[in-house]
This record gives C-alpha cells, structure tokens and sequence, in this order.
C-alpha cells in the first residue's frame, strides 16, 4: 500500500474513532455498535502495527474512551478503572480459555456474569460512610457525582467496612421505568431515549439530584479497586461479600452464581443468557468471563487498555423480518437529506421499532430495495434500527421504486449531491429544517449549553415566528414565551437565566457550536489553542489551518468557505454585539520544564489528572501516554500501577514524588 493512502486512512480512523467515542461516553447517543467501532479500532491497530513510524502516543488503539465533561469536578480513582477486551464469537472465546490455561499451565476456574448494559460507577467508602460515587471516566480519574448516585434506591450509604474501599458497578434504567420515561416525554413533546443505556448515561450527568430520582435508576455491583482483605481471594467470595455488606449483585439475577472450570460450561452459559436475555427486567448486551482466583488474576495482569484475565461476549444483534412502508425524507443541520424507512411496527431487542435509517440514496441502490418489500432488520448493537437485506422472494407484484427527490422535502429548494460522496444537500441554507437542527446544536450540552433550549421548544419558537436563526435567541420575548402552550412564568425565567449564562461560555465551545462541517468538539479546542480569537480565525488561510497538527485537507477547506460567507460573518458579529466570549483561554507558558516528558502514574494528593497535565504544559513539559525510553520523568502517586515496574527497567527516567516535582515548578 502507498505510503500516502496508508497515513490518509490512519488519519481518517483516527477522525472516525474520536467522532464515535465522543458519541458513546460525551453525548449517550452512539450511531454505531459496539462490533463497529472496535473494528475501526482493530484496523488502525493493524495498520500501527504494520506501519510504526506513523503511530503516535495519544492514538486511540493506546486509551480508553472517557466520559469526562471539562466543566465537572473531576475526582482520580485511587486504582484504575479498566476496560474490557470484547469478543464476538464463540471461537473467541475458546482462544480465550485456551491462553489463559496455557499461560498458568492448568485448568482454572471461571466466573460468568451478565454484562449489564448500562453506566459503570465507581464507590468510595471510608469509615464505612460514601465519601463519593464518580463515573469510569478515563480509566484513571472521574466524574464527580456523588449526589445523584445517593438518590439511587438501594445503593448503602454506610457499610461495615472499616477501611478505605472502591467498590466498582453498574448503574442502569429497568425496561418498566425507561417506557414509563419514554410515554411521558412523548406527551410533553420532548424527544424520547433511544434506549435504556442512553437514558442511564444522561440521567446520571444531570445537574439536577430531584430529576434523576424521579426516574428510579437501579445498580448492581461486580468488582473492587482499591480493596485490603485477605480472606477474600477470588471473584466468587467477593460477589457474595457484597452482599453481605448490602449490596445488590448479579447473583440474585442469575439466581445463583456459577464458577466453572470446563470451557464446555462456560459456552452452555454464553449461549443460555443470550436465549434468555430478554426475559429479565433490565437490557444486558453479553456475559462477562473472569478468572476466579484473585492471585492469578495478578499473575495474568493486563494490557494498556485491558486485564488479560476478562474478556466480555457480546450478543448477536437480534434479526427482525418486517414489510417496507414508506421512505420518508429528513433534512439535518447541514442539509444533508437522509431517507428513513417507515416500518410495519415490531417488537427488536426490548422495544418496538417502527422507523430505521438507510443512509443516502447509495444504501437504497445497494439493497436495491422498493416500498413494499420484505426486510430484515437488526439493532445495530442495539441501538439503532438498520435494514440489512430484502427477501426479493417476497416482493409483491406492486412494490414501488423509491425515488429520491431533486427538491427539497421541507423548502422544495434544488438538492445537490456531494461531490465524490454520497450525501445530498439542500442548497437553502434558510431552510426551516436546517435552521431549527442549527439552532438545536448551538444549544447543544456540548455547546453553548442552553438548559431547557430543547427540541420542542426551539419548534415551538420557530412555528410561533419569535426566532429566525441563532443569534435570535438573545432576543426572544419572554412574556410571549410565558403565554405559550405548556410554558409559563417559571419556565420564561428559567430559559433566560440558561441564555444569559450561556454568554460566558468558552469560545471552543461557541465555535463547536457555530456548526462548521467537520469541526467537532475536539477540533475547536485545538483550533482555540491555535488561535486568539474570531478574528483570527476569519483572516487565517487554507495553509493556516494546514500548519497545525489534526487539521486535515477537508477540514481546513471548510474552514475557509465557512468564514468567507457572509451570512456566517453578520451571525458572527451579531454574537459578539450580544456579548458571547470570542477570545481564547490563552494561558502563560513557563519555560521551567523547558520540552521535558512526564508521564504519571498511581493516585496524587494536589491534582487531578487534568490538573497536573495543565501545569506540565504551562510550565513548558510535554505529558505522553506511556512509558518508553521518550520519557523523562514518571510522577509517582499512591498505588503506582505496572508503569513503575517498567521505568525501573529504563535507566534514564528519573522517578520522582509528587512533591519533588512540586520543587520543579515552585
């Protein structure tokens, strides 16, 4: 393979894994199934492997996802959170057992437990009193949220435990309450959760504890981080450990827990639960295989991602057949037009499906599909209903040609297709569908963040003409927003007091928010680093933007014709008129650490892990994701993990304390 093409596709699966993990731990609202993405994944390992000189230190194949939000109190853990190796077969998981018995040279015994679909939380007791709860995050610190967590009922929060303990779960929505929630945000007119995870994820970053207690989250607990007790030695005696110290294990749900020695045994399970998923109260998306025995898990220890002693079966997505409707035409932010295919209703994977994406008009030719037909429908992992083949056996004598439209289904304004692709675009950028889903991402969490500036309510402002576009909202009329139907005075107060915050915004967030093509959340923090303020980015070039690092051909072409419209330079200047921050964060940088690398490892007394990063960079060092022979200086915290080990191995790290590298900075 050319060189060239190899660096344009790792640059590309890097841009896709970043775009989808932002989307699974960020935002709760994946596109893609779990197999999906580790197949991006697994091909960029691959080519990495095959071709070293174009790895870097910060790719995705080397960390975990995280759903950390910039704006929360972050909390480190005090040992790391893992991820878990996912396999897709049975043979997987018979390579599995086979390395693990030949690595210990006998035939250990197994734990299988559900894989509960939901939100890993992370417990931390003292004096047996919760001190706080956080979420995974990044493996190595998380998000604080210890107030919403104690409105879990169920979840102790005094145990009898004298000593300082992690204890690590699951917190996720039963089906009974997530069609409850569902019923009831379709009567307000607000948009429904796709599915039961995506509903715990949102749930639990909610700032408001009252809310999240409302919609009655549940938990179960499976394993410990930091934890002293040696009459607890393997997976079996923890499980029934907890429940002795009031926790709810997956024991109870699996009626009793079963340890097996026999790889036979474990696959009859793999292949009962995925028979029998769906007969319990809660969504689980596999099973989940642990060595039992504490000391071998040790033995065995664990990738830069992984514990080599685990790994997760997943599920076959389920099969549907239904009959083909209708093909009804969306038309998003940017214009891109998207055919939904309208379906005879049917009960998939815990709820009913009756509408699925089909992409572009290229995914219609391909299945070669015509309204009427009979077609297989699966959940991409579970989450979003995808048609993968037709029975044409089955076609009826009158099925019909679905023909895209040359116009525009909301504007009737000509539709373009995309140079080299496949989307169609609406020419009109004043049109109503682009203007609401423009307004709908301005507002956006990941955005300016406006609280109560949902879906409904921006259609209900556009439909009553009280806006026209983004900068309008500064400007809405909130005795007549208070005279609407299903508003009032509180909701008319509470809107303003969310807008007139949302002023004080970061520019990387104001940008993110503006809506240029290809620019996600992490490219405007990259760009804000780049570049003071607007200004600065209205006046920079094509080659401007190809000098920085992560800014590719296409991005930096859209930069350009983004900010040579006119209609976006009067948006933008109005935004400034109003007030909204378009300067950057731009911080001092010291020279004492003068290019030096750092790399961290164990938990720290002053900092974070965000913290410590920010005050390596500001003082002029650099932080890498591993230990080589690159590295200069590992800070070492409490409970070090295996990268101590390894920097012993290398004379040239300097191994220093948290306070010595306190000295450094002073």
């Amino acid at each position: 393979m050319d060189d060239l093409f190899v660096a344009d596709e790792i640059k590309e699966l890097r841009e896709k894994i970043a775009y989808h993990s932002d989307l699974y731990y960020q935002k709760a609202a994946p596109e893609i199934s779990d197999y999906e993405f580790d197949q991006l994944v697994k091909r960029l390992q691959y080519l990495e492997t095959k071709y070293p000189q174009y790895k870097i230190q910060e790719s995705p194949t080397e960390k975990v996802g995280s759903d950390i939000d910039d704006e929360s109190k972050i909390i480190p853990h005090k040992v790391r959170m893992y991820s878990l190796e996912n396999a897709y077969t049975l043979e997987e998981i018979e390579d599995f057992y086979n390395k693990i018995t030949k690595e210990t040279k006998k035939m250990p015994y197994f734990t299988t437990e559900l894989k509960l679909d939901g939100f890993s939380i992370n417990l931390y007791y003292e004096n047996g009193d919760l001190v706080y709860a956080t979420t995974r995050g990044n493996g190595f610190e998380g998000e604080d949220v210890t107030q919403n967590v104690k409105t879990i009922s169920g979840i102790p929060q005094k145990i009898d435990y004298p000593k300082p303990i992690e204890i690590r779960g699951e917190i996720f929505l039963p089906r009974s309450e997530f069609e409850r929630i569902n019923e009831e945000r379709e009567k307000n007119g607000e948009r429904i959760f796709a599915n039961p995870r995506n509903a715990a994820a949102g749930t639990i970053k909610l700032k408001d504890p009252e809310i999240v207690k409302t919609r009655k989250l549940d938990y179960r607990v499976y394993s410990v981080g930091l934890f002293e007790n040696n009459e607890i030695k393997s997976q079996y005696t923890l499980l029934k450990y907890f429940e002795k110290l009031g926790f709810k294990t997956l024991a109870r749900d699996m009626k009793n827990l079963l340890k097996f020695g026999e790889l036979n045994r474990i696959i009859e399970q793999c292949k009962f639960w995925e028979l029998e998923k769906n007969n319990l109260e809660f969504d689980i998306d596999g099973l989940v295989i642990k060595v039992d025995d504490f000391e071998l898990q040790k033995k065995l220890g664990y990738t830069s991602k992984f514990p080599k002693w685990a790994i997760a079966y997943k599920f076959k997505a389920e099969e549907v057949e239904t009959q083909l409707l209708g093909v009804d035409f969306q038309v998003g932010r940017t214009g891109a037009v998207t055919p939904v295919a309208r379906l005879e209703p049917v009960f998939i994977s815990g709820s009913t499906v009756s509408n699925a994406t089909l992409h572009n008009e290229d995914e219609i030719d391909r299945l070669d599909l015509k309204i009427g037909d009979y077609v297989t429908v699966i959940k991409s992992g579970e989450i979003i209903p995808k048609i993968i083949k037709v029975d044409k056996k089955k076609r009826p004598d009158k099925a019909e040609e679905i023909n895209f439209p040359t116009n525009c289904p909301v504007c009737s304004s000509p539709l373009r297709k995309q140079e080299e692709g496949a989307v169609t675009y609406c020419s009109n950028a004043n049109c109503p569908a682009q203007v609401q889903r423009r307004i709908e991402h301005f507002a956006s969490r990941d955005a300016v963040d406006i609280e109560g500036l949902g879906e409904a309510v921006i259609k209900q402002l556009l439909e009553n003409n009280m806006i026209e576009k983004i900068e309008d909202i500064y400007n809405i009329d909130f005795e007549k927003f208070a005279n609407l139907e299903r508003q009032g005075k509180k909701s008319a107060e509470n809107l303003q007091k969310a807008i007139e915050k949302s002023k004080n915004q970061k520019f990387e967030k104001i940008l993110f928010g503006l809506g240029i093509r290809y620019v996600g959340a992490r490219t405007s923090k990259i760009l804000t680093a780049n570049f003071d303020n607007i200004n600065a980015l209205i006046n920079a070039s094509y080659l401007d933007f190809l000098m920085i690092d992560e800014i590719g051909e296409k991005i930096a072409q859209s930069l350009v014709d983004f900010f040579s419209d006119e209609k976006n330079l009067r948006m933008i200047e109005n935004l400034k008129k109003i007030g909204l921050n378009m300067k950057s964060e731009k911080q001092e940088i010291k020279d004492k650490l003068s290019g030096s690398t750092f790399l961290v490892t164990g938990s720290l007394t002053n900092f974070s892990r965000n913290e410590i990063k920010n005050q390596i960079e500001q003082n002029g060092g650099r932080v890498v994701s591993s230990v080589s022979k690159k590295l200069e200086y590992l800070i070492v915290g409490e409970n070090p993990g295996s990268k101590l080990s390894k920097a012993k191995k290398i004379d040239t790290i300097k191994i220093i304390s948290e306070q010595e590298f306190l000295e450094m900075i002073k």
